[in-house]
């Protein structure tokens, strides 16, 4: 009875395959868990997008009213720009200063923009060399009614427009029925 029989060496550590097997679980929650954030990124980005140009669209307002000169908002399906009229010419020149420069080239952006009919319109000379804004920013303080409508090819689940009656301020709402 005295008799122990030798015991196998016992391990007490991890195989390598289990090592492998947790360190591909761990990547694979990565992947998904960065995935979501990316979207995310985009969509936020969007937002921040939409916001930034509500904000610019109420500086050329002030800057209407502040130097008693109309300005405009010209919209083409991929590009925006800000204009300002020039009484000594009599023509509306784009304005170059940082702060009213398009943003938003890396999401692919496009627009799409319904302008109200109010009184006083003017309506198109029929001369397509004449550069005229879309939206009309009045020394008055007044705004042409629009909805304009911001997408992007890489957040292609939301789409956010920015509205105005002509009274009230810009307001940038994401549009969840678009789609």
């Amino acid at each position: 009875m005295g008799h122990s029989v030798p015991r196998a060496h016992i391990s007490r550590g991890f195989t390598l395959i289990e090592v492998l097997v947790v360190v591909v679980v761990i990547g694979i929650i990565m992947a998904t868990v960065m995935s979501s954030f990316t979207g995310a990124d985009r969509e936020q980005e969007m937002k921040g997008i939409a916001e930034r140009l509500s904000l610019k669209m109420e500086m050329a307002r002030d800057r209407a009213i502040q130097s008693n000169r109309e300005w405009g908002l010209k919209v083409d399906e991929d590009q925006l720009s800000f204009l300002s009229f020039e009484t000594v010419n009599e023509e509306w020149l784009p304005r170059s200063e940082r702060t009213f420069r398009e943003e938003g080239q890396n999401l692919d952006m496009r627009y799409r923009l319904e302008v109200e009919d109010y009184a006083g319109q003017s309506a198109s000379s029929g001369d397509e060399e004449e550069l005229l804004p879309d939206v009309y920013f009045f020394s008055s303080g007044e705004v042409s009614p629009f909805t304009l409508e911001l997408e992007s090819e890489a957040v292609q689940v939301r789409i956010w427009s920015l509205s105005s009656d002509g009274f009230s301020r810009i307001v940038a709402e994401r549009n969840d029925d678009a789609f």
